[in-house]
C-alpha cells in the first residue's frame, strides 16, 4: 500500500478500527504531539547522547508508540485494540519512569535548582532533550483535554507523560554533566 492514500484530502483522517476523525480534533492533536515528542527524542538520540541515556530513550520511545496507538483508538474500540495485543501505557510504565528518575537523582545528585537555560552548556544532546521535554509537556496538556472531555479513561497515559517530562529534565541535566566531565 502506498503512503500516499489521498484519504486525508478532505480534512479527515483514519483512526484505528476504521473510524475517521477531523484532523482538527483534540484526539489528533494529542497523538500528533506524542508523535512529535517521539521524533524529538529521535533527534536527541542522533545527536550522540551517552549510552545510558540512549537506552532510556529507547525504552521511552517503545512506550510512546503504544501510547500513540491507544490515542488513535476511540474508547469504544479499546476492547478490540486490547484483543489484538497492541501496547498501552500501564501503571508499571509510570513506575518504570519514577524508578529511573529517582535512581538518577540519587546517583548523579541531580536536583531542581531553578529553570535550566537549554543549550547554555553547549551540549546539543542536552538541548534536544530539553526540547523533547517541552513537547512532552504539550502532549500532557493535549491528553488532559481528552480526559476532561471523557474521551480517554486511561489515567496512566496522563501520568506517564507527566513523569516523562520530569525524567527528560533529569536526562538533559545528566547529558550536560556528562559533556562537562573529561
Amino acid at each position: 500500500m502506498s503512503v500516499i492514500t489521498k484519504r486525508g484530502d478532505d480534512g479527515w483522517t483514519d483512526l484505528m478500527f476504521g473510524k475517521r476523525s477531523p484532523k482538527s480534533a483534540p484526539r489528533l492533536e494529542a497523538y500528533g504531539t506524542v508523535d512529535e515528542l517521539n521524533s524529538a527524542l529521535g533527534a536527541a538520540r542522533a545527536a550522540g547522547v551517552s549510552a545510558p541515556t540512549e537506552e532510556k530513550i529507547d525504552g521511552v520511545q517503545a512506550r510512546l508508540v503504544g501510547l500513540m496507538g491507544e490515542l488513535a483508538t476511540l474508547e469504544e474500540d479499546l476492547p478490540a485494540y486490547d484483543e489484538k495485543g497492541y501496547a498501552r501505557v500501564r501503571p508499571e510504565d509510570v513506575s518504570w519512569l519514577e524508578e529511573i528518575a529517582g535512581s538518577m537523582e540519587e546517583e548523579c545528585s541531580i536536583r531542581f535548582q531553578g529553570w535550566a537555560r537549554p543549550g547554555r552548556d553547549a551540549s546539543l544532546a542536552s538541548a534536544l532533550i530539553d526540547l523533547a521535554r517541552a513537547v512532552c509537556r504539550r502532549a500532557e496538556r493535549r491528553v488532559a483535554v481528552l480526559r476532561e472531555r471523557n474521551e480517554l479513561s486511561n489515567i496512566s497515559s496522563a501520568l506517564f507523560l507527566n513523569r516523562l517530562s520530569d525524567l527528560l529534565w533529569i536526562l538533559a541535566r545528566y547529558e550536560a554533566l556528562s559533556k562537562s566531565q573529561p
